[in-house]
């Protein structure tokens, strides 16, 4: 028979567990993400365990499976739902759960844009790196002439209600990757409303390529500023436009981004 007390002490310390692993992760390095991630999942275990031993005793055996269900399920629904834009806009960020990264901690966590263009609604989402003491634009992690994902994990996406027209290439409504090949002085963009593929550079295949909606060239500007964590930001113009601001370490590139005519 298992005490009531020591089920609250499971749920307290599966629940820290949990917790300061979601908080941690982006400190750590990557040698330790993937015990981490164990020692998280076990810890998940205790949770799921204990939180079925109180509902059990409170709402039975039925109700008590029906609920562990649905809270296990939920973010994982969530976040891979195809949703209209307009419902993506009210969810998390997408996540490709068929890629196994998926399911770990992550170094470099989720980072969320939302803005309106004239009554549309734009949301980005991209994983946020850090330097973490390294030269990564222009160094051997994110070199110059060189696809990049633009982030990390699943590939930078851009969600939108409304067609825009990013660096001149027009985007439907709906969803589109980012991609770039940084350069000293000038990046190339690149749309491709392929967005189910894992952002590794390697699986741009050919398949993924042929989907590009365009490519266009802007250029890149250096700031004293420097900056750890990979941000983007939108600089607005007027009611319907503005500039996406990719900025990290000491680099800044500026993508035009405007609401474009149905």
């Amino acid at each position: 028979m298992v005490s009531r007390a020591s089920v609250r002490r499971a749920l307290a310390v599966s629940g820290a567990v949990l917790i300061a692993g979601l908080i941690l992760a982006p400190s750590l390095p990557p040698s330790a993400i993937l015990p981490a991630s164990l020692l998280w999942y076990a810890a998940l275990i205790v949770l799921v365990r204990s939180a079925y031993l109180v509902l059990h005793h409170l709402a039975g055996r039925r109700a008590a499976v029906l609920l562990i269900v649905l809270g296990l399920a939920a973010p994982v629904l969530l976040t891979s739902v195809p949703a209209s834009p307009s419902l993506a806009m009210l969810l998390p960020c997408p996540r490709n759960w068929g890629w196994q990264p998926t399911w770990l901690l992550r170094p470099s966590p989720m980072g969320a844009l939302t803005l309106r263009l004239d009554g549309g609604r734009v949301k980005l989402c991209y994983g946020r790196p850090a330097a973490r003491g390294r030269t990564m634009i222009g160094g051997k992690h994110v070199p110059f002439g060189r696809l990049w994902r633009t982030g990390a994990n699943e590939p930078t996406t851009i969600i939108s209600t409304v067609p825009l027209t990013i660096s001149g290439i027009r985007m439907p409504g709906g969803r589109a990757s980012l991609y770039t090949v940084p350069g000293p002085e000038s990046w190339e963009i690149i749309l491709n409303r392929s967005t189910s593929q894992w952002g590794i550079e390697s699986e741009y295949t050919d398949t993924v390529r042929a989907g590009e909606l365009g490519r266009a060239i802007v250029p890149s500007a250096r700031d004293s500023a420097h900056i750890e964590r990979l941000t983007l930001e939108f600089e607005r113009q007027s009611a319907d436009a503005g500039n996406l601001v990719l900025a990290w370490e000491s680099t800044r590139v500026r993508i035009s981004l405007q609401r474009a005519a149905p």
